[in-house]
């Protein structure tokens, strides 16, 4: 599995489960979900080195594509790619994530799944100067696109803060790219 394709991600993501499973929860006692998990912690931490994020990344995408859409998995992985430095690839799973499993996927109590979707969308504000300074303008677009899909995909799943959320963070990076651009100068003949 190339882990560095963003269509293995989306397939992953988007792969077709039976509507029970869509709706469950990973079991604690899953070995695969119980390594995720306990693994995640070390991101970041002064145990990082000892992390294995690519494996951790595979079993995820395993675990997606086969048992569950657990947004608790989902989260661990948006994640890795957010530590990581790929918001774009991060914000495109979110999105088709929001669009497809939101109003079915464990949590179903809308409370708790806005938590972890406001812990989401506040990780991306640490990389926004990187992302702006080693982006391409067409990189820059599609980050921008994403984040206005997922506007709109909150407003659809009557998320208004949400929405309203990831508006200022597409004001956010708005404002890291302008500031990040060379200057214009016009030049009069």
């Amino acid at each position: 599995m190339d882990i560095h394709n963003p269509d293995v991600w989306l397939t992953h993501l988007l792969e077709a489960l039976p509507e029970e499973k869509l709706a469950s929860k990973l079991s604690d006692e899953n070995p695969q979900w119980e390594y995720i998990d306990g693994e995640i912690v070390k991101l970041g931490s002064l145990n990082h080195a000892q992390l294995d994020v690519p494996e951790l990344q595979r079993q995820g995408l395993q675990l997606l594509a086969s048992e569950s859409k657990d947004f608790r998995l989902v989260s661990h992985l948006l994640r890795t790619l957010q530590h990581a430095g790929n918001p774009l690839l991060a914000l495109s799973v979110l999105t088709q994530y929001v669009a497809h499993y939101w109003a079915i996927a464990w949590p179903q109590n809308a409370a708790n799944k806005k938590r972890f979707a406001d812990q989401i969308l506040k990780r991306f504000e640490p990389g926004i100067a990187a992302f702006a300074a080693a982006s391409m303008p067409e990189q820059r677009d599609a980050l921008l696109g994403e984040l206005a899909k997922l506007a709109q995909c909150w407003l659809a799943c009557e998320m208004s803060e949400l929405a309203s959320a990831t508006d200022d963070l597409f004001a956010q990076y708005q404002r890291a790219f302008r500031d990040s651009s060379p200057a214009v100068t016009s030049s009069t003949p």
